[in-house]
Protein backbone atom coordinates (compact mmCIF):
# COMPACT_ATOMS: atom_id res chain seq x y z
CA UNK A 1 0.00 0.00 0.00
CA UNK A 2 1.34 3.42 -0.93
CA UNK A 3 1.82 6.12 1.66
CA UNK A 4 0.08 9.46 1.27
CA UNK A 5 3.22 11.22 0.00
CA UNK A 6 3.83 8.50 -2.61
CA UNK A 7 0.22 8.79 -3.78
CA UNK A 8 0.51 12.58 -3.91
CA UNK A 9 3.77 12.28 -5.86
CA UNK A 10 2.20 9.82 -8.27
CA UNK A 11 -0.98 11.80 -8.91
CA UNK A 12 0.30 15.38 -8.90
CA UNK A 13 3.90 15.31 -10.05
CA UNK A 14 4.04 12.62 -12.70
CA UNK A 15 2.17 12.92 -16.01
CA UNK A 16 -0.49 10.24 -16.57
CA UNK A 17 1.54 8.59 -19.35
CA UNK A 18 4.52 8.05 -17.03
CA UNK A 19 2.69 6.97 -13.86
CA UNK A 20 2.64 3.26 -14.63
CA UNK A 21 6.36 3.28 -15.49
CA UNK A 22 7.62 3.99 -11.95
CA UNK A 23 7.33 1.34 -9.27
CA UNK A 24 7.65 3.27 -6.01
CA UNK A 25 9.71 1.31 -3.50
CA UNK A 26 9.64 3.61 -0.47
CA UNK A 27 9.52 7.15 0.81
CA UNK A 28 10.48 9.16 3.87
CA UNK A 29 10.61 12.85 4.74
CA UNK A 30 9.66 14.12 1.25
CA UNK A 31 12.11 11.76 -0.52
CA UNK A 32 10.93 8.78 -2.62
CA UNK A 33 12.72 5.94 -4.41
CA UNK A 34 11.25 4.38 -7.53
CA UNK A 35 12.29 1.85 -10.15
CA UNK A 36 11.57 2.43 -13.86
CA UNK A 37 11.72 -0.79 -15.86
CA UNK A 38 11.86 0.69 -19.37
CA UNK A 39 15.04 0.09 -21.35
CA UNK A 40 17.43 1.20 -20.10
CA UNK A 41 16.05 0.72 -16.58
CA UNK A 42 16.87 3.33 -13.96
CA UNK A 43 16.23 4.32 -10.36
CA UNK A 44 14.61 7.58 -9.38
CA UNK A 45 15.44 9.41 -6.15
CA UNK A 46 12.94 12.27 -5.90
CA UNK A 47 12.53 15.11 -3.40
CA UNK A 48 9.10 16.73 -3.65
CA UNK A 49 8.50 19.72 -1.40
CA UNK A 50 4.74 19.27 -2.07
CA UNK A 51 4.55 22.94 -3.17
CA UNK A 52 5.60 22.43 -6.79
CA UNK A 53 9.40 22.06 -6.46
CA UNK A 54 11.20 18.78 -7.09
CA UNK A 55 14.76 17.54 -7.30
CA UNK A 56 15.36 14.20 -8.96
CA UNK A 57 18.37 11.98 -9.43
CA UNK A 58 18.02 9.29 -12.13
CA UNK A 59 20.62 6.54 -12.12
CA UNK A 60 21.01 3.68 -14.58
CA UNK A 61 23.93 1.26 -14.79
CA UNK A 62 25.93 3.68 -16.93
CA UNK A 63 24.54 7.18 -16.38
CA UNK A 64 23.21 9.62 -13.80
CA UNK A 65 21.04 12.71 -14.28
CA UNK A 66 20.25 15.50 -11.84
CA UNK A 67 16.98 17.31 -12.57
CA UNK A 68 15.29 20.26 -10.84
CA UNK A 69 11.67 21.15 -11.62
CA UNK A 70 9.07 23.69 -10.64
CA UNK A 71 5.43 23.72 -11.63
CA UNK A 72 5.42 27.44 -12.51
CA UNK A 73 8.41 27.39 -14.83
CA UNK A 74 8.04 27.74 -18.59
CA UNK A 75 11.53 27.06 -19.92
CA UNK A 76 12.00 27.53 -23.66
CA UNK A 77 13.58 24.60 -25.48
CA UNK A 78 17.34 24.99 -25.86
CA UNK A 79 17.72 27.28 -22.84
CA UNK A 80 21.01 27.14 -20.94
CA UNK A 81 21.75 28.81 -17.62
CA UNK A 82 23.86 28.50 -14.47
CA UNK A 83 22.90 27.08 -11.09
CA UNK A 84 25.14 27.75 -8.10
CA UNK A 85 25.50 24.85 -5.69
CA UNK A 86 26.17 25.94 -2.12
CA UNK A 87 26.97 23.11 0.26
CA UNK A 88 29.49 21.21 2.33
CA UNK A 89 32.23 21.46 -0.30
CA UNK A 90 31.88 25.19 -0.92
CA UNK A 91 30.21 27.11 -3.72
CA UNK A 92 30.31 26.11 -7.37
CA UNK A 93 28.44 27.54 -10.38
CA UNK A 94 27.52 24.77 -12.83
CA UNK A 95 25.76 24.82 -16.19
CA UNK A 96 22.17 23.67 -16.57
CA UNK A 97 20.01 23.15 -19.63
CA UNK A 98 16.32 22.81 -20.37
CA UNK A 99 15.21 19.19 -20.01
CA UNK A 100 11.54 20.02 -20.60
CA UNK A 101 9.38 23.12 -20.06
CA UNK A 102 9.37 22.77 -16.26
CA UNK A 103 12.73 21.09 -15.69
CA UNK A 104 16.43 21.96 -15.75
CA UNK A 105 19.13 19.32 -16.03
CA UNK A 106 22.17 20.21 -13.93
CA UNK A 107 25.44 19.44 -15.75
CA UNK A 108 28.28 19.68 -13.22
CA UNK A 109 31.01 18.73 -15.72
CA UNK A 110 31.69 16.75 -18.89
CA UNK A 111 29.92 13.38 -19.13
CA UNK A 112 32.21 11.03 -17.15
CA UNK A 113 33.34 13.65 -14.66
CA UNK A 114 29.77 14.91 -14.24
CA UNK A 115 28.49 11.39 -13.53
CA UNK A 116 31.21 10.97 -10.89
CA UNK A 117 30.35 14.33 -9.31
CA UNK A 118 26.62 13.53 -9.10
CA UNK A 119 27.37 10.07 -7.65
CA UNK A 120 29.62 11.78 -5.08
CA UNK A 121 26.76 14.12 -4.07
CA UNK A 122 24.49 11.09 -3.63
CA UNK A 123 27.10 9.03 -1.74
CA UNK A 124 27.91 11.89 0.62
CA UNK A 125 24.21 12.58 1.19
CA UNK A 126 23.61 9.02 2.35
CA UNK A 127 26.29 9.41 5.02
CA UNK A 128 25.04 12.68 6.45
CA UNK A 129 25.76 15.65 4.21
CA UNK A 130 24.26 18.99 5.24
CA UNK A 131 21.50 20.43 3.09
CA UNK A 132 22.46 22.07 -0.22
CA UNK A 133 21.29 25.42 -1.52
CA UNK A 134 20.59 25.91 -5.21
CA UNK A 135 20.90 29.52 -6.40
CA UNK A 136 19.53 30.18 -9.87
CA UNK A 137 20.85 32.72 -12.39
CA UNK A 138 17.37 34.21 -12.98
CA UNK A 139 14.90 35.63 -10.49
CA UNK A 140 14.01 32.28 -8.87
CA UNK A 141 14.52 32.39 -5.09
CA UNK A 142 17.19 30.02 -3.74
CA UNK A 143 16.07 26.49 -2.86
CA UNK A 144 17.29 24.47 0.09
CA UNK A 145 17.45 20.80 -0.90
CA UNK A 146 17.26 18.64 2.27
CA UNK A 147 20.05 16.19 1.49
CA UNK A 148 20.42 15.65 5.24
CA UNK A 149 17.14 13.70 5.15
CA UNK A 150 18.43 11.06 2.73
CA UNK A 151 20.20 8.73 5.16
CA UNK A 152 17.16 6.60 5.89
CA UNK A 153 16.56 6.03 2.15
CA UNK A 154 19.97 4.40 1.62
CA UNK A 155 18.87 0.76 1.82
CA UNK A 156 15.84 1.36 -0.42
CA UNK A 157 18.02 3.14 -3.00
CA UNK A 158 20.64 0.34 -2.94
CA UNK A 159 17.84 -2.22 -3.39
CA UNK A 160 16.65 -0.27 -6.42
CA UNK A 161 20.17 -0.06 -7.89
CA UNK A 162 20.59 -3.82 -7.41
CA UNK A 163 17.50 -4.37 -9.59
CA UNK A 164 19.39 -2.74 -12.47
CA UNK A 165 21.92 -5.58 -12.56
CA UNK A 166 20.93 -8.54 -14.78
CA UNK A 167 20.10 -11.70 -12.79
CA UNK A 168 23.09 -13.64 -14.17
CA UNK A 169 25.61 -10.89 -13.33
CA UNK A 170 27.09 -10.18 -9.90
CA UNK A 171 26.05 -6.80 -8.54
CA UNK A 172 28.72 -4.17 -8.01
CA UNK A 173 26.24 -2.14 -5.95
CA UNK A 174 26.02 -3.36 -2.38
CA UNK A 175 26.06 -2.21 1.19
CA UNK A 176 27.81 -5.46 2.14
CA UNK A 177 31.51 -6.20 1.61
CA UNK A 178 33.58 -9.38 1.44
CA UNK A 179 37.15 -9.69 2.70
CA UNK A 180 38.10 -12.10 -0.13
Amino acid sequence: MKTFSALLLTTLLIPAAARSETEWMGDARQWSVGFVGEKPSYCRLVWNNELGKTVEFRQSLDSVMWLVSKDGWDIPEGTTTKVTLVGYSGTKAVPAEAFDSKTLRILPASEKTGVAQIKKVLKNSFVGTPDMELDFAGNEEPWVVPLSRLQQMYTTYINCLNRLVPANQASQVSDKTQPF
